[in-house]
């Protein structure tokens, strides 16, 4: 029974990153991660079904097995904490009239938008024509295949989508979520008081984090995510909610 359900969690973890580089690309990112846990899983059916293979796994001394067997299971209650907290940041209702929202950057193509920071641009396009008093801070640097940087494409997006020019401010340093929300505050003229952060559902919880450890009174603002890579987002951030907890980056 065992070896049946690794079976299928192994094919699906391959199929699915396979999909991910027919959908996304050679550089999506954390494809290598479903190929690994596709691997994995398919060893571990090997070793539930060749009796050569299980004689060699019981030879492992029983301590060390047992070690390892409670190292996983903690990994396991580790990940599902951290994926609860990125479900409970995908559904927040921001407050109306906020005085700055920051639009985190994410992959430009050349010099136009991807989708998932068109999906972001759109969210903070209609906020904004909702909230007339908002100024919205496109944030992001220039990155690997990028001919200009994030913030310059948002920006010429939210023009395009008829949001004035003296709504929008560019923050064209940052490199990561942490310098986003750093080098955004930098160029708000006064105590902002509460602040809105846009970003696809799934980083809303971390950014959010992010930005209290920061000392900003943050508030999420979720953009949708494209269904077929919600699962592979999601999990990827539950990794990085916990580097960012650990490295003192995010505050509860």
């Amino acid at each position: 029974m065992a070896g049946q359900i690794f079976l299928i969690l192994g094919i699906f973890c391959i199929a699915y990153g396979l999909g991910i580089l027919c959908y996304a690309g050679i550089h999506a990112a954390f494809v290598w991660f479903w190929m690994g846990a596709g691997l994995c899983s398919l060893t571990i059916t090997a070793v539930c079904r060749v009796s050569s293979l299980q004689a060699a796994f019981f030879r492992i001394p029983a301590g060390l097995r047992r070690g390892g067997l409670l190292l996983v299971l903690c990994g396991i209650l580790l990940f599902a904490a951290a994926e609860g907290c990125v479900i409970s940041g995908m559904s927040g209702q921001p407050e109306s009239k906020l005085q700055y929202v920051i639009v985190l950057g994410a992959q430009v193509r050349g010099t136009k938008v991807s989708r998932a920071l068109k999906q972001r641009l759109d969210q903070a396009a209609t906020y904004a024509r909702e909230n007339p008093e908002t100024i919205l801070i496109v944030s992001g640097g220039q990155g690997g295949g990028e001919d200009i940087t994030e913030a310059q494409a948002m920006e010429t997006y939210l023009l395009e989508e008829g949001i004035p020019a003296d709504r929008i401010l560019q923050e064209n340093r940052s490199e990561n979520t942490e310098q986003n929300i750093r080098y955004s505050m930098a160029l708000m003229e006064e105590e902002p008081g509460k602040v809105g952060i846009v970003s696809n559902d799934f980083h809303i919880f971390r950014a959010v984090h992010i930005a209290k450890a920061q000392g900003l009174a943050a508030e999420g603002i979720p953009a949708p995510t494209e269904w077929f890579m919600r699962l592979n987002y999601m999990t990827r951030e539950a990794f990085a909610v916990v580097k960012d907890l650990l490295k003192g980056n995010a505050v509860f």
